[in-house]
């Protein structure tokens, strides 16, 4: 199957987990991959992994810690430097402190929030006009079904105490809120943004942080659920025909799904507090 042949994707965060399974999934599709990652011999063995088990090829390996604006950054300096087209952004990295208590990003911001919220924000505004010169263009934010506890008074926990947790499901909800605010500003572009969650995975580093008991209590919650059954809605959004110009929508399985963090009013203010965060325009 060829249903990506030419088209480039991005994706952040892809050396376990999900995002792993993404990138092994568009890759049989045809996709040129760029693996977006902390930690580069781990980048290189996954696409060797992938290489071997798919045949594909177009498998570039590319630095990036989406908790470091500078980062981000420089990542973005070089990927327009290097190229001239993009047409699926997936943002997919994602940090869980599990039972380990609160720490800040290298830039002084709750490390949570600096990369699973402004990581997907500062990423996007990088490469933004790229995506939309390359029109039609996909943007898929990975979500989740812990989305919760959002406080935009408080998204650092300088006043609540800090629990991961908390933190975690606060910054999800913080994803969907940014998807829906970005498909208003990107109407008309070609560009789309929408948003999905995996499911209940714990066959993931995500939650290598967590309490035991948490851990037991998420297995028995997912079923079973592996990653590659939680990549194939993220696969899906990126490549299929089905959706082309959807946007501004939240996805389960394939499935459009309500979701309960729609507010302008609070979109506009979660946009506003991470443009003021990055110092962005």
């Amino acid at each position: 199957m060829n249903e990506m042949k030419g088209k480039r994707v991005l994706i952040t965060g892809p050396t376990s987990g999900v995002g792993k399974e993404i990138a092994m999934q568009l890759a049989t599709l045809g996709a040129e991959l760029i693996l977006a990652c902390r930690d580069i011999k781990k980048g290189n063995k996954v696409a060797a992994k992938i290489t071997q088990a798919t045949g594909a090829s177009k498998l570039v390996v590319m630095k990036i810690d989406t908790s470091s604006q500078k980062s981000i950054r420089e990542f973005a300096k070089e990927f327009r430097k290097k190229y001239r087209r993009l047409d699926v952004l997936i943002n997919n990295a994602a940090c869980s402190r599990g039972a380990l208590p609160k720490v800040n990003s290298v830039d002084g911001i709750e490390l949570t929030f600096a990369t699973n919220v402004l990581g997907y924000y500062l990423l996007t505004h990088e490469l933004r006009e790229l995506l939309v010169k390359s029109a039609p263009a996909r943007i898929v934010n990975v979500a989740s079904e812990f989305a919760s506890d959002l406080d935009l008074d408080d998204l650092q926990f300088e006043r609540r105490p800090f629990e991961s947790f908390k933190a975690y499901a606060q910054s999800k909800a913080c994803d969907r809120l940014l998807t829906w605010a970005l498909a208003r500003r990107m109407q008309g572009t070609g560009l789309t943004a929408n948003a999905m969650t995996p499911g209940l995975i714990t066959e993931t580093e995500l939650y290598r942080h967590a309490a035991p008991e948490l851990t037991q209590r998420l297995a028995q919650r997912s079923g079973g659920r592996t990653s590659a059954q939680g990549a194939d809605t993220a696969v899906w959004l990126a490549s299929s025909s089905e959706v082309e110009g959807v946007s501004d929508k939240f996805f389960v399985d394939r499935k459009e799904r309500p979701c309960e963090f729609r507010n302008k009013e609070i979109e506009e203010k979660l946009w506003s507090i991470c443009k003021e965060l990055v110092h962005s325009d």
